[in-house]
């Protein structure tokens, strides 16, 4: 598909059979993961057909209860049955019209059994749009007309980019083979949160400028700063001028250097840093004309180098030399919880917390068994706005527009026969309903079960160790994490974008004791008690991850949920087995075997709990119910 194809003022991608699939997935989604977090309890017979009651109509699906006790919704179930009298009365002339006229048989009576079956295909067919239905659901539930309408607007860009996606994916077997970000670009989003692209701030053209799925080069703007507005940090050996000319090479460095000098600046001595394209529009040049105006901050053109955006929006590869480092840049828009900006505590104490996180698995014996890889942020930047960090309590957004973070690149990790992926993308079904795992467990030449007891051993014990050695925890979801494996066999476990979601418990461990006052101060405000520090692997790695890929696993692989859960339940017990004479104490500090654990809803956060609020703080995500633990013992 050409460029041309994918303008917005003429969408020929844009059609009845993509708008109605993309519709009906949503609308699926929405209604499994309201029920999983408890929003809505719709009826559920002993057959498991599901009914709605929304507004002025009646919803019918089939649906399937999972393993951990959720339900599924089936897309292509879903049933709508107008009960208003003018949606009566247009079920009737389309009955008529569909028809042709009123069939008969030999009597000049219409067969009942046609009558129904007619009905039925008529419901399915003329089912509404998901953001209808699901505006009416919500609001009927007690969720704030304000929030509802925002949510509106989220759900739609969602659906134009499910739209796209299924207009031009590709299928399965054609992706395996293509570098980690463009095998990104063609997944659908995040598969728990409904409104999963909804990246309030992007128009669409944005969309389809800057978003993953787009396809479009990114050309980056660069900056040069006076040394009093711009902060830097870098771990040993590294400073910012050499990881600049890293990243773009000798002769574009010496451009850079020229056009500062050129505008009165040191160029031996200023800060250079890349900004986004859509940043520098929205945010930087009307935000911070004043620095521009005095100086204090120079555009230095447009670089030359073509990156895309990896599946979260702000972190960017070089598509031509994709082993130089990640580029993870601040785009203000506001997707699935948060905006998306770089807070400044963070971003300056990336490099200290890459070289504690580093050093902890360069020193240690079993991480370095497991292969754990750490792709470190090594150097950063932040800018401050003057004006708004002056304001008390001013929101989060607006003290996080301005900055750079310099992140290693898998390719420097992989031997010659290895590849990484996201876990994300083994949770991709291309429109045909091929699984992306599927083509990798082709290729590995595995049974379907060997090669999931392959991924569970490079994926959990450097995780169970990390949190029991270390007090310590990652956010493993599909997006922070990537599998690395050689012909599509799994062998060990990638993890990024840990500086920003690390966090450690709250109790005196002696692993803490060589922290540095900088990484103690940054992880301050995620010091958590050992109860609260396991979630973030219970619901970031086997409720965020794993709920789904058991569920591709029996649906479309053959392996059943069972016997998935029992895999990730054996690796636990083989842990404990190794080290159950020196970590009994902290399995019991961070028991992982308790019947259930707390329930985070994400949904909830944006529907009931923080809405579209302008908060000082980023939102903090509450539980709601419980979940039934896949790792506790059986019985």
């Amino acid at each position: 598909m050409n460029l041309d194809e994918s303008a917005t003022t003429f969408p020929t991608w844009l059609d009845a059979r993509c708008w109605d699939r993309a519709n009906r997935e949503l609308l699926a989604k929405a209604l499994t993961e309201f029920m999983y977090e408890e929003i809505i309890d719709p009826a559920i017979d002993d057959d498991a057909n599901l009914t709605c009651d929304i507004g002025g109509g009646t919803l019918t699906a089939t649906v399937r209860r999972r393993a951990l006790g959720w339900w599924r919704v089936d897309p292509d179930s879903i049933s709508w049955v107008d009960s208003t009298p003018t949606g009566s009365a247009r079920a009737d002339s389309a009955r008529v019209d569909s028809t042709g006229g009123a069939a008969s048989d030999e009597t000049g009576e219409r067969d009942e059994a046609d009558e129904h079956a007619e009905a039925g295909e008529r419901a399915k067919a003329d089912v509404p749009g998901a953001v209808p239905l699901l505006a009416q659901l919500l609001t009927a539930h007690g969720v704030a007309p304000a929030v509802v309408a925002n949510l509106v607007s989220e759900l739609h860009s969602t659906l134009l980019s499910d739209a796209w996606l299924l207009a031009r994916g590709r299928p399965s077997a054609e992706i395996t083979g293509l570098e980690p970000v463009l095998v990104e670009s063609e997944l659908r989003g995040h598969p728990w949160i409904v409104a999963g692209k909804g990246r309030v701030g992007f128009s669409a053209d944005d969309l389809l400028t800057y978003a993953p799925e787009a396809g479009r080069d990114v050309h980056l703007l660069w900056l040069a700063a006076v040394p009093s507005v711009a902060d830097t940090r870098s771990v040993s050996g590294l400073d910012n001028h050499m990881v600049v000319r890293e990243q773009v090479g000798d002769a574009e460095f010496e451009r850079l250097r020229a056009h500062a000098q050129l505008a009165g600046l040191d160029p031996d001595s200023c800060v250079y840093l890349p900004v986004h394209p859509w940043q520098w529009t929205n945010r930087i040049l009307p935000l911070h004309a004043a620095e521009i105006a005095r100086g204090e901050l120079v555009p230095l053109g447009e670089g030359s180098a073509r990156y895309r955006p990896q599946l979260a929006i702000r972190t960017l590869t070089d598509l031509d030399h994709p082993e130089r480092r990640y580029l993870k840049l601040p785009v203000s828009v506001l997707n699935t919880s948060v905006y998306r900006g770089l807070p400044r505590e963070r971003t300056l104490a990336a490099p200290a917390l890459t070289e504690w996180l580093c050093g902890v698995v360069d020193a240690d014996p079993f991480l370095k068994e497991s292969g754990l890889i750490l792709l470190g942020e090594v150097s950063s930047v932040s800018v401050a706005h003057r004006t708004y960090e002056s304001i008390p309590d001013v929101p989060y957004q607006h003290t996080e527009m301005l900055g750079a973070i310099w992140r290693e690149s898998v390719e420097g990790y992989l031997d010659a026969s290895e590849r990484a992926v996201s876990l994300a993308a083994l949770l991709h079904v291309d429109a045909a309903g091929e699984p992306f795992a599927g083509e990798l467990i082709a290729r590995s030449g595995l049974s379907v079960d060997e090669w999931f007891r392959r991924l569970h051993h490079a994926v959990l014990p450097p995780l169970f160790h990390v949190l029991y050695r270390y007090g310590a925890m990652f956010s493993p979801h599909g997006q922070n994490c990537m599998i690395a494996h050689r012909d599509g066999v799994p062998t060990r476990l990638v993890v990024k974008d840990f500086v920003d979601d690390v966090a450690i418990c709250s109790e005196t461990l002696p692993e803490h004791q060589g922290l540095t006052p900088q990484v103690r101060s940054a992880l301050d405000d995620v010091t958590l008690d050992a109860k609260t520090l396991r979630k973030y692997l219970q619901n970031g790695l086997l409720i965020c991850v794993y709920r789904y890929l058991a569920e591709i696993a029996e649906d479309r692989l053959g392996l059943p949920e069972t016997s998935f859960w029992t895999q990730v339940r054996q690796e636990l017990v083989d842990y404990r087995r190794r080290f159950g004479d020196e970590l009994a104490e902290r399995f019991a500090l961070f028991d992982l075997e308790t019947p259930t654990f707390p329930k985070l809803c994400l949904n909830r956060l944006r529907l009931f709990e923080r809405g579209y609020a302008d908060d000082a703080e980023r939102p903090v995500i509450s539980a709601a119910g419980v979940v039934r633990n896949p790792l506790a013992p059986p019985g």
